[in-house]
């Protein structure tokens, strides 16, 4: 029996080239056609939207025969999963969503996390969480780059403060006896590349100039690779269910290729099941121990973040596993992707995935008093 019609979502998309225009468009055809199980009616908003009247708004609905461009009324519900590429496409979606709530109150689904600095510095301050966290400091410049190098014995990573999917990352080394610079990664395009400098300061210029003033951290190079030398962190997914409740709704492995810098599936690595993986990897009992462990710290992090940050819906949680099994907290996204769960066999891990933004958007809707941010 399908629900009452309760409310509306509206998922918040980036522009992109192409038909839709707009990006996760598969998983928003999943949400879309999960939405009557639910009662909500889900419609895909773009930053560049335009207000036509007083509470309608364009939007794209999917359809049998495929995505329409419709005017829509301005959805109860705002599910942002915008990845700003440009500044004009954020002040675009500030523009939107502030014009259109001074004519309908709407609800956020959830709100983000800052970039990955701001989250280590609340971090770093817990004390189940600190030895699991790698050193972490703000590029400022090439004397930092030089410091961190000669402090982590001559291997560095980089990562910009607000990337994803292991775009614009830098494995930098310095071998030993040698004024080369050694410069493994993958470009904003997310493609891989490698280089060599002859010189350390013609390499590090290069670093810098690479980097052009985007806020980037700085973090020791971490040996997370398997037994057959491929890269791989492993992704644990938090979301909030029905209830309103944080649940574990799945894990999974993602390996990279042999002699690569990053695991993530944009960068084309591959999914695993996690025990299975871990037991082949360091054994049994040290397997379990580093599922437990897992467990725990992912029941904990979700509450620390939405102390300081506020209220939050999903967040994917990536931890790496080093070649003595120790275990590092790499990075927390509150805009996860969910695609390792598709490639393992745990189909119900899947489900709950791509339908826990829809259950817990019901909860919102029908929870008192309505239309409130907080």
């Amino acid at each position: 029996m399908t629900p009452h019609p309760i409310g509306s979502l509206g998922i918040l998309c980036s522009t992109r080239p192409g038909t839709p225009p707009f990006s996760e468009h598969h998983y928003c055809r999943t949400l879309s056609q999960a939405g009557s199980k639910y009662g909500i009616s889900v419609v895909v908003l773009c930053p560049q939207g335009t207000q036509h009247a007083p509470h309608v708004v364009n939007g794209y609905v999917f359809e049998t025969d495929g995505w329409k461009e419709r005017l829509v009324p301005m959805p109860d519900i705002i599910y942002d999963r915008c990845f700003y590429l440009k500044g004009r496409e954020r002040k675009a979606a500030s523009k939107l969503l502030t014009s259109s709530k001074e004519q309908k109150p709407w609800m956020i689904w959830a709100r983000g996390l800052p970039g990955k600095w701001k989250v280590y510095n609340k971090l770093k301050h817990e004390l189940s969480l600190k030895t699991y966290l790698p050193p972490t400091a703000p590029y400022l410049g090439i004397e930092s780059l030089i410091k961190s190098l000669l402090t982590y014995q001559k291997q560095v990573f980089l990562k910009p403060q607000a990337g994803s999917q292991g775009k614009s990352t830098l494995h930098v080394q310095m071998p030993a006896a040698s004024e080369r610079l050694t410069i493994k990664g993958r470009d904003y395009h997310n493609n891989p590349f490698s280089q060599i400098f002859d010189t350390r300061s013609e390499g590090l210029a290069w670093i810098h100039q690479f980097i052009h003033h985007r806020p980037f951290i700085i973090q020791p190079y971490l040996h997370l690779y398997d037994k057959k030398e491929h890269p791989f962190d492993i992704r644990v997914l938090m979301q909030k269910n029905g209830e309103g409740r944080w649940m574990l709704t799945g894990m999974a492995v993602r390996k990279g290729y042999i002699g690569g810098t990053t695991s993530n599936l944009h960068g084309g690595g591959t999914a695993t099941s996690v025990l299975p993986f871990l037991i082949r990897e360091f054994g049994a009992t040290q397997a379990e121990h580093i599922m437990a462990v897992l467990h725990n710290l992912s029941k904990d992090i979700p509450p620390i973040l939405e102390s300081h940050f506020g209220r939050l819906g999903e967040l994917g949680i990536d931890y790496g596993i080093d070649t003595q099994g120790d275990i590092w907290l790499l990075e927390v996204n509150s805009k996860p992707g969910r695609s390792s769960f598709n490639h393992i066999e745990d189909p119900t891990s899947a489900v709950l995935a791509a339908e826990n933004p829809l259950r817990y958007a019901r909860y919102l809707l029908l929870r008192q008093p309505r239309r409130v941010n907080s």
